[in-house]
């Protein structure tokens, strides 16, 4: 299905629909993967406040993300989309957050309304994985893939962010997030002081 981003992406930024943004599960895969793989454009329109706004919004209230999960839609669909969040790293998160912390205390000196939602964008996320699901294995699999190949980001923020998504499902794949944390902290041991504290409380599950 070929969209009109730029009218889909005026519906998440601008209009946010209220609880009608869901179209036909179908379509709302294919338009967030479009959406998601050339991330990078909304910086040329919209500031950085409206894109901050926009993206909590997505991770939570559009209800987008859910549709990962829904088997109506092809598997390998939904793992391209699961995976195309990469792509809102690399284009948006990486390029525009402040490279800064913002757990704890860090937080309040951090003006760049977009470090809040990266820190939190696996927090809000509709899931912290599904491992007792069929349908949600491989996209679980994607989705801690996502935040495993993050870690390695010259951008604190972003590394941050998902350390803060793998304590959280630590809950559900406790092996896997303790395995991904240890290795990360094997290849990065000149991280700052603070940032190997969060990925050691990251690795046991305790991350607010």
């Amino acid at each position: 299905m070929a969209i009109d981003l730029e009218a889909w992406t005026q519906r998440l930024f601008v209009l946010r629909d209220g609880g009608d943004f869901l179209d036909d599960p179908l379509d709302s895969v294919l338009s967030l993967t479009e959406f998601l793989t050339a991330a990078g454009r909304v910086a040329e329109t919209y500031s950085t406040q409206r894109i901050a706004d926009g993206l909590w919004f997505l991770a939570d209230d559009s209800g987008l993300f859910r549709e990962l999960y829904n088997p109506s839609v092809p598997e390998n669909l939904r793992v391209r989309c699961a995976a195309a969040i990469r792509q809102l790293y690399a284009q948006l998160f990486e390029r525009l957050c402040r490279n800064s912390l913002s757990h704890g205390d860090n937080g309040y000196s951090v003006e760049n309304p977009l470090n809040s939602i990266c820190y939190m964008w696996w927090d809000v996320f509709p899931t912290w994985g599904r491992p007792g699901d069929p349908v949600a294995r491989r996209v679980d699999e994607v989705l801690l893939g996502v935040m495993r190949d993050t870690l390695p980001s010259e951008n604190v923020a972003c590394v941050e962010s998902a350390l803060h998504g793998l304590g959280h499902w630590h809950v559900t794949y406790s092996d896997v997030v303790e395995s991904i944390v240890e290795e990360f902290l094997r290849q990065r041991p000149a991280i700052g002081g603070s940032l190997r504290d969060y990925a050691r409380a990251a690795r046991r599950g305790r991350v607010l």
